[in-house]
């Protein structure tokens, strides 16, 4: 049975018996031993009940003392794609495409894996994202807070990728992603184009799927609460039943499934959403590993998406009523109309993603995903230009229309080689990656509707008419990116040099549906950017580094003057540089990883007018610069006390370019140079700490909760206002039946409360006319089952 040549696998999964806690080493090692003698000595099988938040992926021990296998080593637990032990990630993809320690990275990383996402119930990814330092989430607070990713990073929006290939943005048909159906969340800080192509300067977000184990498991959970909230869930899987055939061994499954119905954060909206997710990983060896990811998802509501005056919400109104007494709005006011508001989304997708090893030197790395998703879309809106001087009582709206339909197909292939070269060892990357995104958008115009808004005696379900579409557009956007990576290692110094470049097309025509008139667009744009980075790993732990990295994006509107007077060239991309310093310490023996970073960007190459040829035309001198420092901290401090926190201070301006905009207090034009960008916060401050009690009375129950500190921030372009700081405190409280029942074991009960003591503030403002109100107090119990 034990023959020299038989490779035998014995696949287990070590959970801590009281959920929510996180093994402490020690621990973790005398159960590993314990268990892997009793293999050894004969048993049959080891099988537990998943009761924690915390799963070890399966081992595999061979006759011949081999190690961990390819998948496991990936997506297992503590692997750069696999679950993160307690709030702690030591590994990491998302800023090397290699499997590289978060220490010997040299850029800023923040992971959140499964525990922290459920400890803290995000149920979006701007809620997952919400105790990340320099990421400032929900900027529009109750509007869009369940409909769309909206987030900056270091001041700047950022696209968001799954699985490491990007889902397509826009507004009306933006795919989603549940964060039930997530492993982890891994976010890069800077400049990030040099792997991923067409991004932002802040950074970017990449999702990690949850993916089939060979260890059987099961989860159900359903919860209820504020805002009329029913939500549930299924998340099953392990190996493929030996029943099914000679071989099953080699294949395990994943069904994850959820549906949610709840009232939308302001009255008379909606949220619902259904998805289901199943997947199938077939392993027909060590070294081989294909995963095929369906998914199916219904938003047929999202909530809200509106906004208000400054004046009534930042700042008090008598709405018109002379000598009336002042006030604000409720938050929960809404600005449009449920016989117009709409969000109707569907979308499906297939994934793959194959892992195979050549040889201990080599391995290919492979995915591709098609992802359809179709957007209708209704909206109703304040139109009004009302500034801090109207106290008025109605508001003037407009209304218009779009549906949408997107295919994407993206796909991205690589080889990760490792070898010497004398004293140095190499660990060079080489990839292709190709996107193809078709968007079909029908639209309307947004006229004026004769039915204004009476702010003090609303009436909603009104007959408004929404205009007929008017426009068809037929867009194609393509990339194609070729890129290489060498992390040269030298003793405890490491060297990584990056280099890619990008070809990409944005082409189609715009048809006027009641004339015919087509109007085309072909925008090429091509560009070559590159990262450098130095490390040095100290003994203690300790791991400086200074780092310098590129991003661009394609302009796609716009000329540039370049002698003929009746024509023009295409604007150069937006390009994107940035230095960074930093250190980063992890106690050796420890689970505790502190960073501190201190750096500088500078996005280059924005359109300003033209001020010698034409409004016509543009000039390439738009420049905003930011200068920031971040610090973050996360710990598994035991094996019942988890925390995370961090701070950000940004100060970020418009360097550079000739243009205006208007002022509207002053109703002056004025020079957006030194000015700061809106919605931005220059400080951000969050803390939270997760603990369990594993003894005497208290035995079974937990506690936990954080704070969330917004600094102050523009209201305007024209840094005519600021929106004040606010603060808002969550709590967390967990109860774990296994210590009341033993029969129990795998139940545990969750409480969380966002915003526990209900601060009413102002989220953000993009004008005097819209302003956002954070959202208010959510209480949600969750009961969860586990086996």
């Amino acid at each position: 049975m034990f023959g020299i040549t038989k490779i035998m696998e014995y696949r287990l999964a070590c959970w801590d018996s009281d959920a929510g806690r996180v093994m402490s080493r020690s621990r973790m090692r005398l159960v590993l031993s314990a268990t892997c003698s009793a293999l050894l000595m004969g048993a049959a099988s080891a099988q537990g009940t998943v009761a924690t938040d915390v799963e070890l992926s399966e081992l595999s021990v061979t006759g011949l003392g081999a190690g961990r296998g390819l998948s496991t080593a990936l997506y297992g637990a503590g692997g750069p794609s696999g679950p993160v032990p307690g709030y702690v990630a030591s590994r990491s993809v998302v800023a090397t495409k290699t499997d590289t320690p978060i220490l010997e990275t040299a850029q800023s990383i923040s992971v959140i894996g499964r525990k922290q996402i459920e400890d803290q119930n995000a149920l979006t990814l701007n809620q997952a994202l919400r105790y990340t330092p320099s990421v400032t989430t929900e900027q529009r607070g109750t509007s869009g807070a369940t409909r769309l990713e909206q987030f900056y990073i270091r001041g700047f929006t950022a696209p968001v990728f799954l699985d490491g290939m990007i889902l397509p943005g826009g507004r009306d048909a933006f795919p989603t992603v549940d964060p039930f159906r997530l492993e982890r969340v891994d976010v890069i800080k800077g400049p990030a184009s040099v792997l991923y192509g067409q991004a932002g300067p802040g950074g970017l977000v990449n999702l990690v799927s949850k993916v089939p184990q060979f260890v059987r498991h099961g989860e159900i959970f359903v919860q209820g609460g504020d805002f009329n909230t029913l939500r549930g869930g299924v998340d099953v899987g392990g190996p493929v039943p030996s029943e099914a055939g000679p071989l099953a061994d080699q294949f395990a499954y994943r069904v994850i499934a959820s549906g949610l119905n709840a009232d939308g954060p302001v009255q008379t909206t909606r949220v619902e959403r259904v998805f289901i997710n199943p997947s199938l990983t077939w392993r027909p060896s060590l070294d081989t590993n294909l995963t095929i990811i369906a998914n199916y998802q219904r938003d047929p509501y999202s909530g809200y998406y509106g906004a208000l005056p400054g004046k009534g919400t930042l700042f008090p109104s008598n709405f018109g009523v002379a000598g009336g007494p002042l006030g604000r709005l409720p938050r929960n006011f809404y600005d449009g109309d449920p016989n117009v508001e709409r969000s109707d989304r569907t979308q499906a997708s297939a994934t793959y993603i194959f892992d195979h090893r050549v040889d201990d030197t080599l391995r290919v790395h492979s995915t591709g995903r098609f992802l359809r998703t179709l957007g209708d879309y209704r909206s109703l809106y304040d139109s009004s230009a009302n500034t801090f001087a109207w106290a008025g009582r109605y508001l003037a709206r407009q209304v218009g229309a779009t549906n949408v339909a997107v295919d994407a197909f993206t796909t991205d292939t690589n080889v990760v080689g490792n070898f010497d070269t004398g004293i140095f060892g190499h660990t060079v990357l080489a990839g292709l990656d190709h996107r193809t995104v078709y968007t079909k958008t029908f639209s309307t115009p947004f006229p004026n509707v004769p039915q204004s808004l009476d702010l003090l005696n609303p009436v909603y379900g009104q007959t408004i008419a929404v205009p007929a579409f008017t426009a068809l557009s037929d867009i194609t956007a393509q990339q194609t990116g070729l890129y290489f990576q060498d992390q040269i290692k030298f003793d405890r110094l490491l060297l990584t040099l990056g280099g890619r470049y990008d070809w990409a097309r944005q082409s189609g025509p715009t048809r006027t549906l009641a004339t015919g008139a087509v109007t085309g667009q072909d925008a090429p744009a091509e560009a070559f950017t590159g990262r450098a980075s130095l490390l040095y790993l100290f003994d203690s732990g300790l791991a400086p580094y200074v780092s310098y990295s590129e991003a661009f994006e394609p302009i796609l509107t716009g000329l540039i003057y370049d002698g003929r007077p009746d024509a023009g060239r295409l604007p150069d991309p937006a390009s994107s540089r940035q230095f960074e310093v930093g250190v980063k310490y992890q106690p050796p023996g420890t689970d505790i990883l502190l960073t501190a970073a201190a750096f500088d960007i500078t996005r280059k190459n924005g359109l300003s007018p033209d001020p010698v040829n034409g409004t016509r035309f543009s000039i390439q001198t738009a420049e905003v610069n930011v200068q920031g420092v971040e610090f973050e901290a996360r710990a598994n401090l035991s094996e019942n006390l988890t925390l995370v926190g961090g701070v950000s201070l940004l100060d970020i301006v418009n360097s550079g370019g000739s243009a205006t905009t208007l002022n509207e207090t002053t109703r002056q034009q004025v020079p957006l140079l030194g000015l700061r960008p809106a919605q931005v916060p220059d400080t951000t401050v969050s803390l939270f700490a997760d603990y369990r009690f594993l003894t005497g009375p208290l035995a079974g129950f937990g506690i936990g909760g954080g704070v969330r500190y917004l600094g102050a921030s523009q209201g305007d372009a024209a840094n005519s206002f600021q929106v004040p700081a606010n603060y808002v405190i969550d709590a967390l409280a967990s109860y774990d039946f296994s210590h009341f029942d033993a029969s129990l074991k795998g139940m545990q009960l969750q409480i969380n409360a966002q915003n526990l003591l209900d601060e009413k503030y102002v989220q953000s403002c993009v004008f005097q006319a819209w302003c956002y109100y954070g959202l208010p107090r959510t209480v949600l119990a969750t009961l969860r089952y586990r086996w």
